[in-house]
């Protein structure tokens, strides 16, 4: 579970401030979470709208054959 730190915490043997950025288990994450050291870091890169589409072009009308009448 990803979560961002509300309050300095040790974790992992270190000291983590506000703002960093953690992995844990999600009990741990839940227990952080409940006691208002942490919350849940928010996934927005993974919801992104997929692209449209290109439309295909249109294909182009076959030429015509038509020979120019010549001038007498």
């Amino acid at each position: 579970m990803k979560l961002v730190i509300l309050r300095a915490i040790y974790f992992e043997g270190r000291v983590v401030l506000e703002g960093e950025q953690i992995d844990t288990l999600e009990q741990h994450g839940r227990e952080l979470i409940q006691k208002g050291y942490a919350k849940e870091q928010e996934e927005a890169h993974l919801v992104t709208e997929p692209e449209p589409e290109p439309e295909p072009e249109p294909e182009p009308e076959p030429k015509r054959n038509i020979k120019a009448k010549k001038e007498k």
